[in-house]
């Protein structure tokens, strides 16, 4: 009996370890809390949590203006999601709360409700539909579909995007406040256009100004970024400077609030403002129960097209947050695990929607500022929600004074920055044949995402450029090359293809061929037809074909239906 128990102690031990990777592995905070070094790391972790968290604030409020949400969603981005993820989440640099990308995408969805309310309301909605996406990819391990979102395709939509929020901005940095309502490109530049005559030349002149600042900030923190990096001695205002320069959008809010507070005509701002946030904590509330979440769900008006969008958002969202946390794990030297990486930025999304935020996503530029300023542990996650809940509990009140032309301002100079035009420059000087190392498939992906998002929607241009880029995967697959090959006596008789390489030399009455890519049921008649199309080339030159060499380097699959055609063909050819 003793000897029993003995046995079944290891067997005990060894699946009490598997259920504890498991749970730490679903949950890594309590793989790294335990392990805290509290001497050593909290102080770090607390200063750059801060110091992203006060950038983080600000941000937030022109990613809330690009969504065509209230401005005080922003910030509710900025407090549940971030804590949500430093628990699940696998990169201690990921600055979770609202992004600009997603933003757009948001807007988009939103574009056809004309009540401020009733687009807050549907954003928490699209972000616990995203985020219930992201959960469910993340528990089936299904990160490989943001793969289908290639380089071109996402700096195609995120160009066309950016487009579409410089001129949605136009309003308020121009201080439309009376303008109608639009829909799409060409109906927001009509609108804007009729209500020109009502310009607030203050804030205009206020918001040209905020720009300006900017543009000198960014230079300032190009140039003592690269002083610091050489060798010193270095003046002592430097680091200050550089310091200054990373919470630009901080100083020019400040700037601006101060400006709004002291040309007041009495108690009334002689621009536009943000005017009222409501102080506080965001409150629990459940997304589907919202007034116009439950309109839609009652109604299902536009409802089908919401959940497409949200999947959409879900996938975008995503790829930017792996993308600027692969980065700075590659560039630390520590992994993060993809799917447990949607499955925390979904929660995140999911949780946040019950407290008003809308779809979280990761930020490039305060990823990059947190390997900066010495972050080490997700713990920083958790400092900022103890910055972002002080300034929603005391600092609304002074946000009211808050220009909606230097929001307006830093959102068109932080925009212009995802303009990206300089990708089918570099996709048009490689126009060739994709088998001969050309670029035309991506530059055509490139325009039809750019060009779809700016006149139909960012549902439209994502939807049709993936269609595209997804059909020349299946045609590659169901139409390989055929090529024939000839000796290059000069390169120690190698094969190469003699469309290429012209000095091939080819045998009479032999024809050498190399077929590049499966051959499998899609491909066999394929490759049946373009074996005789040859043969018959080769026969209308005088060359009668007798012997037929398959080079089959480049065939990686095989299946059934190939072998079968095989067996057909060699019988024909008896």
């Amino acid at each position: 009996m003793a000897d029993d128990d003995e046995a079944r102690e290891p067997g005990l031990r060894g699946a009490l370890q598997c259920v504890g990777s498991c749970v730490v592995g679903r949950i890594p905070m309590l793989g790294w809390l335990p392990q805290y070094d509290v001497r050593n790391d909290f102080f770090y972790d607390f200063i750059g949590g801060a110091t992203i968290a006060l950038i983080c604030l600000v941000q937030t409020l022109a990613h809330a203006a690009i969504a065509t949400t209230k401005v005080i969603q922003g910030p509710y981005c900025a407090f549940v999601p971030p804590f949500v993820y430093a628990v699940l989440g696998t990169s201690p640099h990921a600055s979770i709360s609202s992004g600009a990308i997603a933003a757009i995408l948001i807007a988009d969805q939103l574009q056809y409700f004309h009540d401020e309310e009733e687009r807050t309301e549907l954003a928490s909605l699209l972000a616990l539909i995203s985020g219930g996406m992201l959960v469910a990819m993340g528990l089936c391990r299904a990160a490989y579909a943001v793969r289908f979102l290639s380089q071109s395709l996402i700096s195609g939509f995120v160009t066309g995007g950016s487009v579409l929020i410089l001129v949605g901005q136009l309003k308020n940095l121009l201080g439309l406040e009376k303008m109608r309502h639009a829909i799409g490109v060409i109906d927001q530049v009509r609108a804007i256009y009729e209500a020109l005559p009502e310009t607030r030349v203050i804030g205009l002149c206020l918001g040209l100004s905020m720009i300006m600042v900017l543009q000198v900030m960014m230079w300032l923190k190009k140039y003592t970024v690269a002083q610091l990096k050489s060798q010193g001695p270095h003046p002592s205002w430097m680091k200050p400077a550089k310091i200054v320069s990373e919470m630009k959008e901080l100083v020019l809010v400040g700037i601006s609030i101060a400006f709004a507070i002291f040309t007041c005509n009495g108690d009334e701002p002689i621009l536009p403002v943000v005017g009222t946030i409501p102080p506080g904590l965001p409150p629990f509330q459940v997304p589907w129960r919202l007034p116009a979440a439950k309109s839609m769900l009652e109604t299902h008006f536009r409802l089908q097209e919401f959940f497409m969008g949200g999947f959409l958002v879900a996938l975008t969202s995503f790829l930017t947050t792996y993308a600027t946390s692969k980065k700075q794990a590659l560039q630390h030297g520590y992994q993060i695990d993809a799917s447990q990486e949607m499955f925390a930025l979904g929660m995140a999304g999911t949780c946040g929607s019950f407290f008003g935020s809308f779809t979280p996503s990761g930020s490039l530029s305060r990823t990059s500022l947190a390997g900066e300023v010495g972050v080490r542990t997700q713990m920083s996650g958790l400092m900022k929600i103890v910055v972002v809940g002080t300034s929603l509990k005391f600092l609304t009140p002074v946000l009211y004074y808050l220009p909606k032309a230097t929001l307006a301002a830093i959102i068109l100079r932080s925009t212009w920055q995802l303009v990206d035009f300089k990708t089918p420059k570099t996709l048009w000087s490689s126009w060739r044949p994709y088998h001969q190392g050309g670029m035309r498939r991506d530059f055509v992906v490139w325009w039809i995402a750019f060009v779809l998002t700016v006149f139909l929607g960012v549902l439209w241009g994502i939807g049709a450029a993936v269609f595209v880029s997804v059909a020349m995967i299946v045609h590659d697959a169901a139409m390989p090359r055929t090529v024939t090959l000839g000796r290059i006596e000069s390169l120690g008789n190698i094969w190469r293809d003699v469309e290429v390489w012209s000095e091939g030399r080819t045998f009479p009455g032999v024809l050498t061929v190399e077929f590049r890519g499966p051959l499998s049921f899609a491909s066999a008649d394929w490759f049946m037809e373009e074996l005789e199309r040859k043969k018959f080339l080769e026969a209308k030159r005088g060359n009668k074909v007798h012997v037929v060499v398959l080079s089959f380097g480049s065939v990686h699959d095989l299946d059934k239906t190939a072998i079968e055609m095989f067996r057909d063909l060699l019988t024909v050819w008896r």
